[in-house]
């Protein structure tokens, strides 16, 4: 018996040890939004209603790493949107390549990687680079609704899924491949693909995309270049764009352009926009952003018609470190005779040029 406690205790001494090599981790971690909003002239009137997600869309997700040695590490992470509102699932579109409507556990990212000194290689259902430009696009002041109308969703087929026409809020890619390098001298360089999977046909349904990113003190700034080619390889989706953010003091300010433009028709979009915020103090802050997007072949762009200009406000106060109240006001403006459309209302809502949303909030990390 002796003898076998020996062993025993030996054999344990040494799953201990190698557990305590490995040093692996795993972080819960999420974000509930919820608010009410008033929105004017929805099919020709005002609306009040309870929204999910108005300043930061509600996710709740899992992210680990494993120690491996010699500064190489396991990474994973996996994240689901749901509505607040309801607790139903978010991000419940096509699968790619599909036509079926699927139910998507992990919605917003599903991935595994190997991370290194040098450079992380990650697998999965994972964000191309438009959407590294969400820490300067002005929705990261002002929240959502200064994303662009979410119409280049029914222009083709999904290889993953968009929310906006230039994919800054947040476009998935399945089936992808993502190689990101480790800083250097403040430049961090990006590669994606998502694989198509025909047969035969090994670039249809493709997503590629491509992000420099520089980042030194207070200054932030990307160009990215992603395209999405569609399943019958006739015609592609493209976006492009380059921005900036700088943080000085209590200030910080940033301005992007993107352009979004379909092969198939010749018709893009071009967009720029300005934000600030201001933290008067620690806790309370004010922000304010201003977009122009401008479509070609106006009258028959399939991706927008009518020019647009939009502006927001949006004031904060910290309750504490995970808990924010907020209000924020978005106006937009339609030229050329079209309705105007802010983000996450039908385009058939609004009967005028112009759209007015005001709304509070209340929004919890965890």
């Amino acid at each position: 018996m002796r003898h076998l406690l020996i062993g025993l205790g030996a054999t344990a001494g040494c799953l201990f040890a190698n557990g305590a090599y490995a040093q692996s981790s795993v972080t819960l971690y999420g974000i509930i939004d919820i608010g009410i909003q008033r929105a004017s002239n929805v099919g020709g009137h005002a609306q009040t209603q309870e929204t999910s997600g108005m300043f930061n869309g509600n996710r709740f997700g899992l992210r680990g790493n494993e120690d491996l040695g010699g500064g190489w590490q396991a990474v994973f992470q996996l994240e689901n949107g749901f509505n607040g509102n309801n607790g139903t699932f978010g991000q419940g579109t096509n699968a790619s390549g599909t036509t079926a409507a699927v139910t998507r556990i992990f919605g917003r990212m599903a991935w595994v990687g190997v991370k290194s000194p040098w450079a992380t290689l990650s697998m999965g259902r994972q964000y191309d680079f438009m959407y590294d430009f969400a820490s300067i696009a002005v929705s990261n002041y002002v929240g959502s609704f200064m994303h662009r109308p979410g119409t280049a969703n029914a222009l083709l087929g999904n290889n993953g899924s968009t929310t906006d026409f230039d994919r800054i809020g947040g476009a998935r890619v399945d089936n992808s491949a993502k190689l990101t390098s480790a800083p250097l001298a403040g430049f961090t360089l990006g590669a994606l693909y998502g694989f198509g999977g025909q047969a035969g046909a090994f670039s249809n349904g493709s997503t590629e995309s491509f992000g420099l990113k520089y980042e030194n003190g207070g200054l932030l700034a990307n160009a990215v270049w992603t395209n999405l080619k569609e399943a019958n390889s006739l015609s592609s989706y493209r976006t492009y764009g380059a921005g900036a953010r700088y943080q000085f003091g209590p200030v910080r300010v940033s301005t992007m352009y993107t352009n979004a433009r379909w092969t198939a028709t010749g018709d893009r979009v071009d967009t720029i926009e300005f934000g600030a915020q201001y933290l008067i103090t620690p806790a309370f802050s004010v922000a304010a952003g201003y977009f122009y997007s401008k479509p070609n072949n106006e009258k028959k762009n399939v991706i927008m018609q009518g020019t647009r200009n939009q502006v927001g406000f949006t004031t904060l106060y910290a309750l504490s470190k995970a808990t924010n109240v907020y209000a924020t006001v978005d106006y937009q403006r339609a030229k050329h005779g079209y309705s105007a459309q802010i983000y996450t209302l039908s385009p058939s809502d609004a009967k005028t040029n112009h759209q007015t949303m005001v709304g509070v909030g209340l929004q919890h990390f965890f």
